[in-house]
């Protein structure tokens, strides 16, 4: 046999070890239905007047292509199409309102644009206070759930009607999140907390934050970040960039540099002078450890928490918020 034959046979044999790899990467067999975490924190809400749950575009992954052929470009539509519902159920198991979502498809990912809801619009109850979860179901098979609770603050605006102002509660106040780009050790730590202000009157205010990386051996101090917030009676979305504590505040810091040395770690995180969270975690082989609701084997399928960033191929990490 020529060199020139070897090479081709060669080269067929690896194409062939590696087919049934690229093909199960192509079609997710390992891929389970759920609703994208960060769509659920930055989509779900509830009036502050009312308490009525106002719901957002949200993102779902490798749902199934329904059997029933839709007449629109939704694979999902509540007319024509599959049903892809989300129930409202308080904690003893009672069904408030159910939405029906127009879906579509975007490789293994599924926008959910938005939706009717049985009995009509008018039908949307207010929430009271107390706990809930959203479940997501696929032809009345439930596959994702998302819980949550209201809480209620007595007006004390001399200028509105009195009352109660409703705050919706859970995953915002209960975890952070950790992620740099596409998982490269050269780009920057962010940190992501979610915040609000929880008051009886409808403001916005600035205040002064103090973020730090701490190494928990020595409790020293890797990085920090110092500016003010914006806060109001309502959820919002705080990005944190980390500058290194021994540099001249002119660079930002490295992920790298954190995944260098194993250990534990924790960002210690003040609001206006007080301690809003000090959020833990793991290095281990030069990689952030999973915890909590994203390690799966430790996790009922549908309370795990689905992170799909860039179709997938990175990951960031959902941290506790402790010290509180």
């Amino acid at each position: 046999m020529n060199s020139k034959l070897l090479l081709k046979s060669v080269l067929f044999l690896l194409a062939m070890l590696c087919a049934p790899i690229v093909q199960a990467q192509n079609t997710g067999a390992d891929c389970r239905p759920g609703i994208t975490f960060g769509s659920l924190l930055n989509s779900v809400k509830v009036s502050y007047v009312n308490g009525a749950l106002q719901v957002e575009k949200l993102y779902a992954v490798c749902l199934p292509m329904p059997a029933k052929q839709s007449s629109s470009i939704y694979p999902y539509d509540p007319d024509t199409g599959g049903k892809l519902s989300m129930t409202v159920k308080s904690a003893d198991g009672r069904s408030h309102n159910t939405y029906i979502w127009y879906a579509e498809r975007f490789g293994n990912l599924w926008e959910l644009s938005r939706y009717k809801v049985v009995g009509g619009y008018e039908a949307i109850k207010s929430l009271g206070t107390g706990s809930y979860l959203l479940e997501f179901a696929v032809e009345d098979k439930p596959f994702y759930r998302f819980p949550f609770q209201v809480v209620a603050v007595k007006s004390d605006d001399p200028y509105q009607p009195a009352g109660f102002r409703y705050f919706i509660e859970g995953a915002w106040n209960e975890l952070g999140n950790l992620y740099y780009q596409r998982n490269e050790p050269q780009s920057s730590l962010i940190f992501t907390a979610w915040v609000q202000e929880k008051s009886g009157k409808e403001g916005k205010r600035s205040v002064p934050y103090e973020l730090k990386l701490i190494r928990s051996r020595d409790n020293r101090v890797l990085a920090t970040d110092a500016a003010t917030l914006r806060l109001e009676p309502r959820w919002l979305k705080a990005d944190l960039s980390l500058r290194p504590s021994d540099g001249d505040g002119n660079s930002y810091f490295k992920a790298g540099e954190l995944l260098r040395e194993d250990g534990a770690y924790r960002f210690r995180f003040t609001i206006d002078g007080q301690l809003y969270g000090e959020y833990a975690f793991i290095v281990k082989g030069e990689r952030i450890q999973f915890q909590g609701r994203q390690v799966r084997e430790n996790t009922d399928p549908m309370l795990y928490i689905v992170d799909y960033m860039y179709g997938g191929k990175y990951t960031s990490w959902w941290l506790t918020r402790g010290g509180k």
